[in-house]
């Protein structure tokens, strides 16, 4: 008596739960994944606009000096006096404002940055950055030989 057994459907059936057992599985590594990115995306950021300044005024002499009034309206105070101002993408050489922190709704007046700027026209409107300590950075438009 030669039986011949088949284990062909055991086999099948065994295949079929790892398979979802593996997908199950997937996809839960992906949820989690995904709720975790989503969740540090959501909560992550607005640090950026704590500090807001705007110039209020300025005067961009012929020559290089550039006088203007800073006004805090953001939440926090804001160091004008260690921050790093750029005209043309040239920083300035010398006359900071004296404002160690300017607090919100503050004003702050810079008396003469100084700027070893060659080759500006008169009357072209030049980009003036601010970049605070906290790494805030602030762009305006500025006239060379303007003011407002």
């Amino acid at each position: 008596m030669n039986r011949h057994f088949n284990n062909k459907a055991v086999s099948q059936v065994i295949a079929a739960l790892l398979l979802i057992a593996i997908a199950v599985a997937a996809a839960i590594l992906l949820y989690v994944f995904s709720i975790g990115l989503l969740g540090s995306l959501g909560s992550g950021g607005g640090q950026q606009t704590k500090e807001q300044v705007i110039l209020e005024a300025y005067n961009f002499h012929i020559g290089g000096t550039l006088e203007a009034t800073f006004r805090n309206v953001g939440p926090s105070s804001v160091n004008l006096a260690d921050a790093d101002y750029f005209v043309n993408g040239v920083a300035a050489t010398g006359g900071k404002p004296a404002c160690p922190s300017v607090t919100p709704g503050g004003a702050c007046a810079a008396p003469s940055l100084a700027f070893t700027v060659t080759s500006l026209v008169a009357g072209a409107a030049y980009a003036f950055k601010i970049v605070t300590p906290t790494g805030g950075v602030f762009s305006y438009s500025v006239i060379y030989g303007g003011a407002s």
